[in-house]
């Protein structure tokens, strides 16, 4: 039996045995060393590379050649509604029908479902999405040109009330507290039982 061990490329001490190309000729130390010098210029290279190529990300749906076809729900909004065939249909243990009627009935369920759905989906989604854009440009339109000016000009009012108000607290209540407070300040409660 030979005393060999399964070797690795990095430590050639492993073994007493010659490592070999593939085309038959033996590996050095010396080859060895520059495969290793060769692979971390290449990784060094590619990791320039990569710092140049670098583009500021735009956010996700905004890009429609980047449009994600398979993960259309990537937020999760529609969970709820994500029922498969045993979320709605499920027999107990105790109870089971034949083997090919719950097959047909689970082909049958989600083959029917995703063709309705398409179909519906094929005559209402574009004028919907039509209808959903105007709404929300308009709500962002009224959001941004109406709500938030309006909301900042009584911030503006309320910051001069605030001011006013404090002022007058200053001139009325704070006297009376400080006058409570220097009477009644030195008044020490004890509970002596009798």
């Amino acid at each position: 039996m030979s005393d060999s061990k399964p070797v690795s490329e990095h430590n050639l001490n492993e073994s007493n045995m010659p490592l070999l190309f593939e085309d038959g000729t033996e590996k050095t130390e010396e080859t060895f060393e520059n495969e290793l010098e060769e692979k971390k210029d290449e990784s060094t290279e590619k990791k320039k590379k990569d710092k140049k190529l670098k583009v500021p990300k735009e956010k996700p749906g905004y890009d429609h050649d980047n449009l994600d076809m398979t993960l259309r729900d990537s937020k999760g909004i529609n969970r709820d509604i994500d029922l498969q065939f045993d979320d709605i249909l499920a027999e107990p243990s105790s109870a089971h029908g034949f083997d090919p009627i719950w097959r047909l009935s689970f082909v049958l369920f989600t083959q029917i479902r995703k063709c309705i759905y398409r179909i519906i989906a094929a005559f209402i989604a574009v004028p919907l999405a039509i209808i959903w854009a105007i709404i929300f440009s308009l709500l962002s339109v009224i959001l941004v040109w109406v709500v938030r000016p309006v909301i900042r000009i009584v911030q503006l009012f309320l910051a001069v009330f605030k001011e006013l108000w404090v002022s007058f607290l200053q001139a009325t209540l704070e006297p009376l507290c400080a006058t409570a407070d220097a009477l009644f300040g030195r008044v020490k409660v004890s509970n002596n039982l009798v």
